[in-house]
């Protein structure tokens, strides 16, 4: 009968024993179905139940610290489960598979801490407990110290600048990313996944990403809006980048064929339907970013497609003289690396090229680099932006504004977000060098009598190197250019192999883009001469005083005598394409002038005595298209000039 009894308790206890196993199994796979859901708060409160009713559950402890390091400021919490789950092991179990993890999440915590010192005394702990011949993990190890020896040089040189919210009227309690502003920073479109009563709540407590907009008047952004074209789908649709100009913004979708690309374009203040992009852009491979150069020319994206160096790798495709596509190019070397390369986006330049990646001097997970690509093509090493842009966690989304003074960036790491991911401006102490003026125009009317595909080239005349390939805007034929100040210009308007105009463009360092938003038409890029020139030796006065004084006298004559000028043009209205029109004259003695009244004037010279300028216009009459023209005084020009 006792033994009966013994007999039955131990196996009432065997019972209970694995009834709570199988409860603990219960609830550990529930925990783990809300980590895989993205649900991370909901799983860290479950995993939590489970290591106070289970202490010795070593796997509960790391995934417990893995949830921590999937929130936003959960690193320090991390660090502390980690370490307690691995006091639960002996030294066998320390390296064990759970136990190399286990030491592997501890060192990435204390990375994410901004602890990279911590983190290599971890590394080099497990490095001693890993098998020789394990070289998978061997190299991961290396490339983890790697991260930490960088990080340890970018925290010691932070770079100078000032983060600021771009407010409640733009983020949400959700997560908002993904930034993206035209040329004139007048408009913002980016992804969120807030709450709308169109869309599903989704297992992670968001919803699906979708693009909005907000406005600026220079000082505030308006009230964030949906773009109603994206909510056709209850898929998640998110903005890669928008086009300088802004008429032309690129989404990601997931579709049948996998990740692609699509985009969409504004008519009429209207976003169109979205796209697919044409093979060879899209494959049956993954495509998962895109950014297109100022001049619409070339198309910047990432790929996971085979022959790459590994991962996901950034490529760029040329239009040919029909508008199409061509065979895609990998950027090489010196761009990708064995890890992913993501998020590319060129600088409205032509020539910088930001992007993402895990390899190259990253601190850890995606850092944000910018390479350049010089006359033959070539791109510089890429140059790590630093700290506190990149972090070990991944930064991956960078916006630079034109005159790379500022970008806009999104992270979830600041004190001051209004829940998930936020939408930040970051003000550079010093700016980048290069300045640009944007440059609007639209083609010739004998261009559109003749019908085809306009090209406009661009050549830089200090080295002769191509810097655009302007495809107009098929509709409207207006295009936008975006030139390096300080350089003098090239342009010719061409159909197929025929030349239809050119002209020459001096963009002056006055005419850089700046905050107050100054857009130049094509025909006020002109030099601005001198109206009156003195030139006096110094040398003369010590050779000869009465020399000197002859020519102080002329000098005195010469600023009373009345200068005058030529009036060419007297418009309302700007002509679009002016520097055609004015073909045949001297580029340097033209000069623009908006006048009080509304007028736009084109002067020609500055000739001292009527009788000056009278015999300079009847030459310039010969050319046959300038009879309106007159001489005038130019003080009354400058009467008549807005003072800027």
């Amino acid at each position: 009968m006792l033994l009966f009894i013994l007999s039955f308790s131990c196996w009432l206890g065997e019972s209970q024993q694995k009834r709570n196993e199988r409860q603990k199994d219960k609830a550990f796979y529930k925990a783990i179905a809300y980590a895989e859901a993205d649900d991370y708060e909901r799983a860290i409160q479950e995993f939590k139940i489970i290591v106070q009713q289970s202490p010795d559950f070593v796997e509960a402890y790391l995934q417990l610290g893995l949830c921590y390091l999937n929130t936003n400021t959960g690193a320090d919490s991390a660090i502390v489960i980690l370490q307690k789950g691995l006091t639960q092991l002996d030294v066998e179990g320390q390296t064990s598979f759970l136990g190399q993890d286990m030491f592997m999440a501890l060192g990435k915590a204390h990375q994410m801490a901004l602890q990279p010192d911590s983190a290599l005394l971890v590394y080099e702990a497990l490095n001693n407990k890993v098998a020789v011949d394990d070289f998978e993990m061997k190299q991961e190890l290396a490339q983890e110290v790697s991260n930490c020896e960088n990080a340890l040089i970018f925290l010691a040189n932070p770079i100078q600048l000032t983060i600021v919210n771009l407010g409640k009227e733009v983020n949400s309690r959700y997560d908002d990313h993904s930034p993206l502003v035209n040329a004139f920073e007048d408009v913002l479109l980016f992804t969120s996944r807030r709450s709308t009563n169109k869309l599903p709540l989704l297992q992670d407590g968001q919803y699906p990403e979708k693009v909005y907009y907000s406005t600026s008047d220079s000082i505030n952004w308006s009230k964030s809006e949906s773009l109603a074209v994206f909510f056709k789908s209850l898929e998640h649709e998110s903005g890669l980048s928008l086009s300088p100009d802004g008429k032309s913004l690129f989404i990601y979708r997931n579709d049948k064929e996998g990740k692609s690309i699509y985009v969409s374009y504004l008519e009429n203040d209207e976003w169109t339907e979205p796209v697919k992009l044409p093979y060879p852009i899209n494959s049956a491979a993954n495509e998962t970013h895109a950014s297109l150069s100022s001049d619409r020319s070339t198309l910047y994206f990432t790929s996971d497609r085979e022959g790459g160096y590994g991962g996901i790798d950034i490529y760029m495709s040329k239009k040919d003289a029909r508008g199409q596509w061509g065979e895609p190019r990998n950027l090489g070397a010196s761009v990708n690396t064995p890890f992913d390369e993501e998020t590319s986006m060129i600088h409205p330049d032509g020539y910088t090229l930001y992007f993402a990646s895990e390899g190259h001097n990253s601190m850890g997970r995606m850092d944000v680099f910018y390479t350049q690509m010089d006359a033959d093509s070539i791109w510089s090493i890429p140059v790590n932006l630093g700290y506190p842009i990149n972090t070990p966690d991944d930064d991956f989304f960078f916006m630079p504004s034109l005159d790379k003074s500022h970008a806009y960036y999104a992270s979830a790491r600041f004190n001051d977000n209004y829940g998930g991911s936020d939408i930040y401006r970051i003000e550079f102490d010093s700016a980048f060098e290069g300045e640009l003026a944007i440059i609007e125009s639209e083609i010739s009317e004998e261009a559109r009598q003749q019908g085809g595909i306009v090209r406009i080239m661009v050549t830089r005349m200090t080295d002769k190197r191509l810097m655009g390939d302007y495809r107009p805007d098929s509709k409207s034929g207006k295009y936008t250019m975006f030139l390096e100040v300080g350089h003098e210009y090239a342009i010719e308007e061409k159909i197929d192999e025929q030349v239809i105009e050119e002209a020459r463009v001096n963009v002056t360092p006055k005419m850089n883009y700046q905050t107050n938003k100054v857009v130049h038409s094509f025909e006020e890029i002109k030099m601005t001469p001198p109206l009156k020139r003195a030139i006096v030796h110094k040398t003369l006065k010590e050779q000869n005083e009465i020399i000197i004084e002859t020519l102080e006298e002329e000098i005195k004559q010469l600023e009373r005598a009345p200068f005058y000028t030529i009036q060419i043009l007297a418009l309302k209205r700007k002509p679009l394409f002016a520097s055609m029109y004015l073909k045949g004259l001297d580029v340097d003695d033209i000069q623009t002038v908006s006048c009080k009244d509304g007028f736009t004037r084109y002067i020609y010279g500055a000739y001292i005595g009527y009788e000056a300028a009278k015999f300079r216009r009847e030459q310039i009459l010969k050319l046959g298209r300038y009879k309106d023209s007159y001489v005038r005084l130019i003080d009354e020009i400058e009467e008549l000039r807005v003072v800027e």
